[in-house]
């Protein structure tokens, strides 16, 4: 299936993909699909047993990476929140006009992070609900 990656350059392909390695890297229990993320399409999406945690996305005016765990846990928000410059922080999403804006290096730390944070409250949320 065709992704935002299309419409990239090739410098932004890279560092795109060197995203998406880290989040299969850093949080070995998520698997990788194309999907849609609110109004972008052919988004990448991570979930963990079936529930969404991570999302990459392109919109037209700049990068997303949604996470459930920022939305759902207070220390993970602050630890983006006080680390990022030239990011828009909103409740779930890191948006960033332009992918260096997001080092890969603050990316990987933001990662780890979020993958010793504990998912399950969000997973037997979403489990309930199917």
């Amino acid at each position: 299936m065709n992704t935002f990656l299309s419409e990239l350059s090739e410098k932004e392909k890279g560092i795109v993909n060197q995203m998406r390695a880290l989040i299969l890297k850093m949080d070995i229990k998520v698997i990788e699909n194309i999907g849609n993320i609110m109004s972008s399409k052919n988004c990448f999406i991570y979930k963990e047993e079936g529930v969404f945690k991570y999302g990459l996305a392109k919109t037209k005016n700049h990068f997303s990476f949604h996470s459930m765990i920022m939305y759902s846990n207070q220390e993970v928000r602050k630890f983006i929140e006080n680390n990022s410059k030239n990011l828009t922080i909103q409740k779930g999403c890191v948006n960033f006009k332009n992918v260096n804006n997001f080092s890969l290096d603050l990316f990987k730390e933001f990662l780890l992070v979020s993958a010793k944070a504990d998912f399950s409250l969000v997973m037997n949320h979403y489990k309930q609900k199917k």
